[in-house]
């Protein structure tokens, strides 16, 4: 079914961050031990960065998307000014979390483990140890020494930046672009030595800046001869350094004039490919995190306004304090594609999933080598990371996956015309199901059979759920209140979906005598009364099994992602 986009920006954003991949219906979320092999792992590569510190801030390697990534780079190692040598910068949180990582390799085998040296705060010291062959020797060994101590798969080299930039303090010399290739081909040359002891191929990346004045500053082709990718940081093509407030990462440069200069993320990756690097060198960066101006002018939104301060914001508190909140404008750029917000006196500029996937597609029709996202924690319901793997992969929908969960699900019903995206390209996934969408549903799931007009005073003719609700009513399958009212958008819950597809079961003259057993479950007792049959048949059947081993959760909200696994399993039963 196709909603209006306010209720979709608005709505869906707000709850996929709130929902953060709600577990489905007798399924396991990632990380926890699910069957991997129920998993299609992106063909393409996808690149995280996990930042060390997250697992401070409550983000494990455990929480890990892991099944729509291919590489996870662990950020960040330094460098031992005093030794020239690569060295861990916390080194006991450091090895526990290089253990869970291995934990979560193991439970997905087809990932790799990167350990990134370098970033904004441990650049420093590159040109040092770049400067002579005795160096890079050295820097070099100690890399091949601790991967292999680690076991790790390679290391991303996060130079920021040869020659010139980079955080105060600093070292530059005119002789980084040369010395930065001989570094790297030093490396090479260690990581493929201790392959060949320890057996393994190990993979040597390094992340480079979106702009033509870091491609002058290296020797881009001879670079990327020598590295497995190049992941391109397309972002940060403004910021809070600059003195207007603009995009932080726009897919395309706005035709119109601005006070500034002016660049996108097409542009930078056509300044690599002009260079000479092969489009399949080419790891397309992302942000899950926009900019936050303060103090902006109401001309234009904000966009392009002086400003007082700015800081980074992650996607999710972008979602869970600005999207919901009516006092910010919610807009969207037709040219640059990517969305923003105005308002009391800030401009915001983000990613969503629909700009996500639109740069997801860039990479895809470019045939680079694939996409990758800084940083993951940002995320945590990997909202825009789904988005964008979807794009990747073409499926129909930009924020169904092909290695989650419900993705085959969501594929059949859709086949079936009984559910539809939320927009043209977005499903939802984790939108919780309203009392009209579960009307409409099961009406399409009926053939779509004509109705009188129904007679609760909140449905007005003319909507796109008219004709199912009344048709659901005269049929006995949705109720209305005490007070007549129907509530169209109030939210479905587990007992209430049991209870909608055991009336629909009885209205086909299917079998509905089957009844289990709920004593197993600590919170049976919690079944409304009116539900305790229908909850009896609904796991009798196996539509519905518990949230946990001991759980049936009949209060909790049901989403699309978990209507469209039970009704691939109602169609199993009944219409197979």
């Amino acid at each position: 079914m196709s909603f209006p986009k306010p209720f979709l920006r608005r709505t869906f954003l707000l709850c996929a961050a709130l929902l953060l991949l709600r577990p489905p219906v007798g399924a396991v979320p990632a990380g926890t031990g699910a069957d991997t092999d129920t998993y299609t792992y992106p063909q393409s590569t996808v690149v995280g960065y996990y930042a060390g510190w997250s697992a401070y801030q409550g983000y494990r390697a455990s929480d890990i998307p892991a099944h729509l990534l291919t590489h996870i780079n662990y950020a960040f190692a330094m460098i031992d000014p005093d030794a020239g040598t690569l060295a861990l910068d916390n080194p006991a949180q450091d090895e526990k979390n290089f253990a869970a990582l291995r934990a979560l390799r193991e439970e997905y085998p087809h990932l790799k483990l990167i350990l990134s040296v370098g970033g904004w705060d441990y650049s420093a010291h590159f040109s040092d140890v770049a400067a002579t062959a005795a160096g890079r020797a050295t820097f070099a060994q100690s890399c091949a020494v601790l991967l292999s101590a680690h076991d790790l798969d390679g290391i991303d080299l996060d130079w920021e930046y040869p020659v010139s930039g980079g955080t105060a303090g600093t070292n530059h010399r005119p002789q980084d672009r040369q010395n930065f290739t001989l570094l790297l081909r030093a490396i090479r040359q260690e990581l493929d030595r201790q392959g060949k002891r320890d057996g393994k191929d190990y993979q040597l990346t390094i992340a480079g800046a979106a702009g033509d004045w870091y491609l002058s500053n290296i020797q881009p082709t001879a670079v990327a001869d020598v590295v497995d990718h190049i992941f391109l940081m397309a972002y940060d093509i403004h910021g809070p350094w600059d003195t207007y407030a603009d995009f932080n990462a726009p897919l395309y440069t706005p035709s119109g004039q601005a006070p500034h200069y002016q660049s996108s993320v097409s542009d930078s990756v056509e300044a690599y490919l002009e260079k000479g690097v092969p489009a399949d060198k080419l790891v397309l960066g992302m942000p899950l995190y926009g900019y936050r101006y303060d103090g902006v002018s109401g001309n234009q939104n904000g966009l392009y306004s002086t400003f007082t301060t700015a800081r980074s914001i992650p996607y999710d508190t972008l979602v869970t304090t600005y999207l919901s909140d009516p006092a910010y404008r919610q807009l969207w750029h037709t040219e640059a594609k990517v969305p923003y917000l105005y308002g009391n006196g800030s401009f915001l500029s983000y990613d969503d999933p629909e700009s996500i996937a639109e740069k997801a597609a860039l990479a895809r029709d470019l045939d680079l080598q694939g996409i990758g996202f800084w940083e993951l924690s940002q995320d945590r319901g990997a909202v825009l990371i789904e988005s964008a793997v979807s794009q990747l992969g073409g499926a129909p929908f930009t924020d169904v996956s092909t290695g989650t969960w419900y993705a085959a699900a969501v594929a059949y019903v859709h086949e079936q015309g009984w559910m539809t995206g939320t927009s043209a390209n977005l499903f939802s996934p984790h939108l919780p199901i309203s009392r009209s969408m579960a009307a409409t549903i099961l009406h399409r799931l009926a053939g779509s059979p004509e109705a009188e007009a129904p007679s609760f005073p909140d449905v007005e003719a003319g909507t796109w759920y008219t004709q199912a609700v009344a048709w659901a009513a005269e049929e006995g399958i949705v109720l209305g209140y005490e007070n007549g009212r129907f509530g169209p958008e109030d939210p479905v819950t587990r007992e209430q979906l049991a209870t909608l597809l055991f009336r629909y079961a009885k209205y086909q003259g299917y079998d509905t005598s089957g009844r289990s057993s709920l004593s197993g479950y600590t919170d049976a007792a919690q079944i409304s009364s009116y539900a305790r049959t229908t909850m009896a048949w609904a796991v009798d059947t196996g539509l519905l099994t518990g949230r946990t081993q001991t759980t049936l959760v009949p209060g909790g909200t049901a989403t699309r992602a978990e209507l469209a696994v039970i009704l691939e399993r109602f169609s199993a039963l009944f219409l197979l």
